[in-house]
């Protein structure tokens, strides 16, 4: 049996041990980069769903990568919920998310401070159809809360990313995806632009997949196409690898 094949055979086998999935008519959030979409499940990140992006509390990687994954939702507002303290959290800069595709003027701004506040918050605001998507930063949904989440997304046709805080040992997850988003050097600068600062790069680590395989990428932002793009020679290398040479 081939590789492509054996992958296959192991992807129907882990949708047989997790059930059906219903067919809700929503179409994927592509990421516009062929190789990781194409190893996702549904060609994209399922929605309605929620999915989790981990990674470092002063690294604002996590930030600039749902603001890409969000500036591919069809336009609409977005809901995006703090729960970090007042002064918490890498701050949202409106040229910044502009820079990755994500217009600030669709945002719906909440910060409450507190955990289980945030997360009522963002259960509601996940079963209302109106908005695009919704965003939860600072929250960690216990197992029961998580499948609320799920049943309000599902409810509301809604994408929700969930942003938790930095922790050693992550619980385990019911998102139908949970990834991992690292800062790497950025890449060559001087490029069409002419500048000194190289486009972002990031490690994107794929832990979980529900009805998939994990995965490993390096991306790199091109703010001028404002896309995603694979840089194939850092790709499924080790960290230290791909970084040093």
């Amino acid at each position: 049996m081939g590789q492509a094949a054996a992958v296959q055979a192991l992807r129907d086998r882990i949708r047989a041990l997790e059930g059906p999935v219903p067919d809700d008519g929503h179409a994927p959030l592509t990421l516009g980069v062929p190789a990781l979409d194409g190893h996702l499940p549904d060609g994209g990140l399922r929605c309605p769903g929620v999915h989790e992006l981990l990674g470092e509390e002063a690294d604002a990687a996590r930030i600039g990568f749902a603001a890409v994954l969000l500036g591919r939702r069809a336009d609409g507002p977005v809901f995006w919920s703090r729960g970090h303290p007042p002064g918490g959290g890498p701050a949202l800069n409106g040229l910044g998310l502009c820079r990755f595709g994500l217009d600030p003027r669709r945002l719906l701004l909440n910060q409450t401070g507190q955990p289980a506040e945030s997360l009522w918050i963002l259960e509601e605001a996940a079963r209302c159809s109106a908005f695009a998507a919704v965003v939860g930063e600072g929250v960690t949904p216990t197992p029961m809360q998580a499948r609320r989440l799920q049943l309000a997304a599902e409810a509301g046709g809604t994408c929700l990313l969930l942003l938790p805080p930095p922790q050693s040992r992550p619980p385990p997850s019911l998102a139908v995806t949970r990834w991992r988003v690292a800062s790497l050097p950025g890449g060559r600068a001087g490029g069409r632009g002419g500048g000194w600062i190289g486009p972002p790069r990031w490690r994107v680590t794929l832990l979980r997949c529900r009805g998939g395989l994990p995965g490993d990428w390096v991306l790199e932002w091109d703010d001028e196409a404002l896309r995603l793009d694979l840089v194939d020679d850092m790709a499924d290398r080790p960290l230290a690898e791909a970084v040093f040479g």
